[in-house]
């Protein structure tokens, strides 16, 4: 009997130790998951610096966004590949993207975001690329209009020159 007590006890010990700590994990303890979305052309042409032609992307591999406290974020991608498809002449290529952004909310309220790796983008000076190394921009405080256009150091593949 006293055994079964001892081993009652020491189960609901390790509970109560174990709950909170359950509890209080968020989201950003998560491993990346798994994610596959087709981009049509008629949201790609929506940014500026897509392609004269009409494009559709295609992205699956691993995700994972980590929400800092202070409003800014860290998205990275781990595995995954985009495919660019250029749907006036069938011409596609697939890249390895398996770079991170880095979102920060600047004084001013704007989002520098600071991409690092291979990362596919859209800039409205730069246009659609494939960057490889450590680029920079600026975008307004929704996130969606580009204040400061993408410079850095690496490599950019023009993604529109490839499929053309």
């Amino acid at each position: 009997m006293k055994r079964i007590v001892l081993l009652m006890v020491g189960i609901l010990s390790a509970l109560v130790v174990a709950a909170p700590m359950v509890y209080a994990q968020a989201d950003n303890g998560a491993a990346p998951q798994e994610y596959s979305v087709t981009y049509g052309p008629e949201l790609i042409a929506q940014f500026p610096g897509h392609c004269s032609f009409p494009m559709q992307l295609e992205v699956s591999g691993k995700t994972k966004t980590i929400h800092q406290g202070n409003g800014g974020m860290i998205i990275t991608s781990p595995g995954a590949f985009a495919t660019a498809t250029n749907l006036a002449n069938g011409e596609h290529a697939t890249f390895n993207v398996t770079g991170s952004a880095h979102k920060t909310i600047l004084e001013n309220g704007n989002v520098k975001t600071v991409m690092t790796g291979r990362n596919f983008a859209l800039d409205p000076v730069a246009g659609t690329f494939v960057s490889m190394g450590r680029f920079t921009y600026v975008n307004d405080p929704t996130d969606s209009t580009n204040l400061i256009p993408v410079s850095g150091k690496g490599r950019m593949i023009d993604v529109c020159a490839l499929l053309s």
